[in-house]
């Protein structure tokens, strides 16, 4: 099987995602909730989690994704990376939103909040347009580089 290069921001974006679920489920939540701030911090200490899962699921489900392309379907069949990007999208909004909307629980014990639909929205929209933006692997990078040279080479 082929390993692909991630970028290197992605697992520091993973990580990052982590060390906020958990700083927030160990010590900013439990402390907004025993001194009852209400407002904003309320709002953003709930809705943070399912933010941080839609960020979570789609740069797995993103790996996954481009891990199966370059190993089993590349040779068979160009797809453009962008699909593959919209479809790991997909596939976690619809984990996301139906776990919010309680068609399953297997993330955790939800309570229905709009705030929570929105941070999910946003996650997926938010870590769409970074990994359009940054790239995912090194592998799609050379591929676009490699079109791009070729290109000039034709004009010339």
């Amino acid at each position: 099987m082929k390993e692909i290069r991630i970028n290197k921001y992605v697992p520091y974006l993973f990580g990052l995602s982590i060390l906020l679920f958990l700083m927030n489920k160990v010590y900013l939540r439990p402390w907004i909730l025993e001194n009852e701030v209400l407002g904003l911090p309320l709002i953003v200490t709930n809705s943070l989690p399912n933010f941080l899962e839609a960020i979570i699921g789609t740069l797995i489900l993103t790996g996954i994704l481009l891990q199966i392309y370059h190993s089993f379907i590349r040779e068979k069949r160009k797809i453009k990376v962008v699909y593959l990007h919209i479809l790991a999208v997909l596939i976690a909004s619809i984990y996301v939103i139906a776990q919010e909307l309680k068609f399953h629980n297997l993330g955790g014990n939800n309570i229905y909040d709009p705030y929570d639909l929105l941070a999910s929205f946003v996650g997926l929209i938010g870590t769409f347009g970074v990994i359009q933006l940054f790239g995912f692997s090194k592998d799609t990078t050379i591929e676009k580089s490699s079109k791009t040279r070729e290109d000039t080479e034709i004009k010339r």
